[in-house]
């Protein structure tokens, strides 16, 4: 018998070639009693692969692979004893991954006796050489050639002189030596250079060989066998999966978590409702706060509560999401803003007594804000206790494609050309990427070199590549957070968790999403802009009031919500105009029936048709009236299935929650479902629903579920949603330059350029004098910022706007003589525009730039020189197509022209504009236009792909369907942004007009490339 103690996964990035479950799939097939997982310097599959390897009946040792920072060779395996010898392994991994001068001999030297240590380097064993009167520590032999013999006979040696005992390992780097070209080709990409220059940690016999062969390689030393049974036999350690480890809640002496969390939301309760709240509102209360301290949830809504107040005590707007919104504990506390007893939201979505995963409250703060939040939790609850999770960031298609290429000596440009044609994420193979999808048709895959680095490339798809930061997870341990998890510096500098979310969630530790959402810059800022503008304060915080407004309800109806945050996609401005909606249930409707998978299922067209009148609603069920009336007895809320199998089947809410979960998520099962069913129709017959009903219920509830979307998520951003379109219907300057300044939203700042100008809106270029670090809106006009204007430094820009504060610049003299600003970054501003408020032309201000930029500050007469220039002729004015083309170069996008006014009017010819789409419903037409985005889709039935396209043209934007014929046509003609003349009809849908494509074509524009 023999047990692999060193094995690395893909998870030592560049080093192990397979997956967690590659090993002990194999594992099993050689009959083995338990493997270790030693990843290099990590622990990132730890908790999955000790998941797994029970499932299995395989026992997991979890450790490590430590190596000394200055010195590769210096490295040991370090294995747990117990869960104590678990942490302090985390530990460990935590200091080598943080720590500068980190030294690995002088670490393991009091490394305690939970811990033990195999080495096959003499350092390392000289260092730790008084652990062996512990039985802790191992010499490490391992042989895969007659090249190691030197090697082991040197260790052999050594240990022997001082009594240390070894063990054989295989340093496992991969599952079957067939994996070996994998690991040959992680090397190269993980050391970035050439397959022939990488240097190979492992060789072709570094995989898991079986405890025969094992045996027979050390025959003559069958001691070293048996201590890899003896140790693997020492090493027992119990995770605690699934055990939850709250952090605590420092409170007032005397008082308990339930009687203060108790105390809040009883007052919160006075506030929403009034002084004498009604008695489902009490109830509904006291029910929720009995579960969650059942459940040990207290102290968690408690902190959440605390950083709550945090923000709100700073001014910071935010927006509690998720599930959350189903709890009336949550509204109370000020969490979310959606009074769960008016909207019909059920607690168990949220959390019930039968949920085993913690509570789910997801904070959304400005991007501005949420890193000041962070801090207050680091520093609140201690940084030893706080991390942020990280999310493995994974070689897709794309990527696996890209670095194969590289490392087989192929030049970027040959790469570029094939790669920009594979999607970044796809679930297919290579195979049914080429057979579904029109770029991927021509790949290629059967021509070398290329042949070889597809075949190569779907190898590492799904591998991971590196760490980066999970959007919003930050974890609270109740203690060290290091002793359950390691921690690591990602990209960017920020230390995270070496677990992903989900790992997190099985160790116990429990996470609170705090997010970074641009939108609530938007609003902050327009309400900041529209306060200094006017003096008034835009009612947004009263629901009443947005909701019922006049002009925000017609923006909404008529889908003119570009900028409005989560109702701005062509897809979801089409649909507003489908359901001519203008409420806020029917937001709420719309935001959830969009989502991806939905309008495949083809709900989404079911509910627009009962919505309209075009199609009969059947309710199987008089309850269903009920339950489902304000959705026309389409369930596309999570809800819902927890309503009917209440209701109708009389199935607990808890236990509705669990039937929801079983049919919407990754726990699906066949046996489970069939449990389920038969428990959901017995449960409709005992409630007098008859068999043949109750199934055809059943199954309405089963095609259902897999697409319904939380209610409570929607209506929480549906909020939001209606707050920033109020703020666009009534202030529209102030919030489009809100928009741009906060990055923009679903398209390119470009795009919300021109919206302005359909909105009536004057955007000026920036102005030395009057602009801002960022875009500003004042009546009808927004004026560009200077943080718009590329290669401009922050420094620079906050020095124009320091040395202006006491008086405007007069000249450009002036400006160079107080900014002391350099020539390349006066030139940028020169060419922006900035300078035209003096009245001479941009190549005459160049040229006066280099005239003066070396007597700045080096002489008194610097405008007495200035002026001396004036009598010098000046250069002529730059033409509109170059203004136009300095646009592009310095923002990124046009201002003062639209690209499409550079195409001559002779090669128009027939073409209509988007502003005279309605006077030709059901002809065919030629429409030019400049793409502002695209989505790509599968059809329901055949899986083929189709594509959206958004154009624009001067008087507006209009949408092009391509149906898959000519999508597999004109796949490659529209890839880019254009511009593009399309021919087709114009069809309606649901009162939504679009063109159907049956040809496009890309036609030339002699302008400079366009971000728009």
């Amino acid at each position: 018998m023999f047990i692999h103690l060193n094995v690395k996964s893909n998870f030592s990035f560049g080093h192990g070639a397979s997956t967690v479950d590659e090993l002990l799939a194999r594992a099993v097939e050689l009959e083995m009693s338990a493997l270790a997982l030693t990843d290099l310097n990590g622990m990132y599959a730890a908790v999955p692969f000790a998941k797994k390897a029970k499932e299995l009946g395989i026992k997991p040792i979890l450790g490590t692979t430590l190596d000394d920072p200055s010195e590769a060779n210096l490295k040991a395996v370090l294995l747990a004893k117990n869960l104590d010898g678990f942490s302090e392994i985390c530990r460990l991994i935590t200091v080598r991954r943080l720590e500068e001068n980190f030294s690995l001999p002088e670490r393991l030297k009091s490394v305690s006796p939970n811990v033990f240590i195999i080495s096959g380097n003499v350092d390392i064993l000289k260092a730790c050489e008084h652990l062996k009167y512990r039985g802790q520590l191992f010499g490490e032999i391992i042989y895969h050639s007659q090249l190691d013999k030197p090697k082991c006979r040197a260790i052999g040696r050594f240990c022997n002189e001082r009594s240390i005992p070894m063990t054989a390992t295989n340093a496992a780097a991969f599952a079957r030596s067939r994996d070996y070209p994998k690991h040959h080709l992680l090397s190269a990409i993980f050391q970035n250079t050439s397959m022939k220059k990488a240097k190979r940690s492992a060789g072709i016999g570094s995989h898991l060989k079986s405890a025969a062969e094992m045996s027979e390689i050390f025959q003559r030393a069958p001691e070293l066998i048996r201590n890899s049974v003896r140790i693997a036999e020492q090493c027992d350690v119990d995770l605690e999966l699934g055990r939850l480890k709250f952090p605590q809640y420092p409170l007032p002496g005397g008082e308990s978590p339930f009687e203060h969390l108790k105390e809040l939301s009883e007052a919160g309760l006075r506030r929403r409702y009034g002084e004498s709240p009604g008695q489902d509102a009490i109830s509904r209360l006291a029910y929720e706060i009995g579960v969650i301290d059942r459940l040990g949830f207290t102290e968690y809504f408690l902190i959440v509560y605390d950083i709550k107040q945090k923000a709100v005590e700073w001014g910071m707007p935010f927006v509690g999401r998720g599930s959350a919104a189903n709890s009336i504990v949550s509204y109370c506390l000020g969490f979310t803003e959606v009074d769960p007893i008016e909207h019909n939201l059920y607690f168990e979505r949220f959390l019930n007594p039968y949920r085993k995963s913690p509570p789910d409250i997801d904070l959304d703060f400005s991007w501005k804000d949420r890193d000041r939040v962070l801090n207050y939790v680091y520093d609140r609850y201690g940084r030893e206790r706080v991390a942020m999770i990280c999310t493995t960031v994974t070689f897709a298609f794309r990527a696996a494609v890209r670095e194969t290429a590289k490392v087989m000596g192929l030049s970027e440009a040959e790469i570029g050309r094939v790669t920009k044609r594979i999607p970044h994420y796809a679930s297919e193979s290579f195979d049914k990427l080429r057979e579904n999808n029109p770029l991927c048709a021509e790949l290629p895959v059967d021509i070398e070199p290329w042949k070889t680095v597809f075949r190569l490339a779907q190898g590492i798809l799904g591998y991971p590549r590196h760490l980066s930061i999970h959007p919003g997870g930050i974890v609270i341990a109740p203690g060290r957070i290091t002793d359950w998890v390691p921690l690591e510096r990602a990209r960017k500098g920020f230390v995270v968790t070496q677990y992903d979310m989900y790992p997190i969630e099985d160790i116990g530790l429990v996470k609170i999403d705090l997010l970074a959402q641009r939108s609530l810059g938007v609003l902050t800022d327009t309400l900041s802009a529209v306060k200094l503008n006017c003096g008034c304060d835009p009612p947004v915080d009263d629901f009443k009031a947005i909701t019922s407004d006049a002009k925000t309800r017609g923006i909404v109806r008529s889908g003119e919500t570009m900028g409005c945050f989560y109702i701005e996609s062509p897809g979801m401005r089409a649909l507003l105009k489908k359901l001519g909606c203008e409420t806020f249930e029917l937001l709420t409707a719309a935001s959830s029936v969009i989502r991806p998978g939905v309008a495949e299922s083809g709900m989404m067209k079911q509910f627009i048709e009962r919505h309209r009148g075009e199609a009969e609603i059947e309710y199987l069920h008089p309850k269903m009236r009920e339950l489902l009336g304000e959705t026309y007895g389409v369930m596309i809320y999570q809800e819902d299935v927890i309503k009917v199998a209440h209701h109708i089947a009389g199935i607990s809410l808890g236990e509705a929650d669990l039937l929801r979960r079983a049919m919407s998520g990754k726990e699906r099962s066949s046996d489970k479902m069939k449990a389920m069913e038969d428990k959901f129709l017995r449960g409709c017959i005992t409630k007098g629903v008859s068999s043949d009903i109750a199934l055809e219920i059943w199954r309405q509830v089963e095609s259902f579920a897999g697409y319904a979307f939380c209610k409570a998520h929607s209506a929480s951003f549906a909020v939001l949603s209606f707050k920033v379109a109020y703020l666009k219907a009534h202030y529209p300057a102030e919030f489009i330059a809100a928009v741009l300044s906060n990055g923009g939203g679903y398209y390119g700042p470009g795009v919300y350029i021109e919206e302005a100008k359909r909105l009536g809106l004057k955007v000026l270029l920036p102005d030395i004098n009057l602009s801002e670090k960022d875009y500003t809106g004042r009546g009808d006009e927004i004026r560009i910022g200077f943080g718009a204007i590329k290669n401009l430094h922050n420094e620079t820009i906050e020095r124009i706007l320091e040395c202006r504060r006491d008086n405007f610049y007069s000249s450009l003299a002036d400006f160079m003589r107080r900014t002391n600003a350099g020539a390349k970054e006066t030139a940028l501003l020169i060419k922006s525009g900035a300078f035209d408020f003096i009245g001479v032309n941009r190549p005459s201000l160049l040229w006066k730039l280099e005239a003066l930029k070396d007597r700045v500050g080096a002489w008194g007469g610097l405008f007495d020189y200035e002026e001396s220039l004036l009598e010098i002729p000046p250069p002529l004015d730059y033409d509109e197509r170059k203004k136009f083309e300095l646009e592009c170069e310095i923002f990124g996008y046009p201002v003062s022209r639209h690209p499409l006014e550079f195409i001559p009017p002779e090669g128009r010819g027939d073409i209509i504009e988007a502003s005279e789409i309605e006077a030709h419903k059901g002809q065919r037409v030629r429409m030019l236009g400049w793409a502002i985005s695209h989505k790509r889709i599968k059809t329901k039935n055949k899986g083929e792909y189709m594509k959206f396209l958004s154009l624009e043209d001067m008087s507006g934007t209009f949408e092009v369907t391509m149906f898959p014929k000519i999508y597999q046509k004109y796949a490659a003609e529209t890839m880019g942004q254009g511009p593009y003349l399309v021919e087709g009809r114009i069809e309606d849908d649901s009162g939504v007009l679009s063109l159907v494509a049956d040809k496009v074509s890309s036609i030339k524009c002699q302008v400079s490339s366009v971000k728009v």
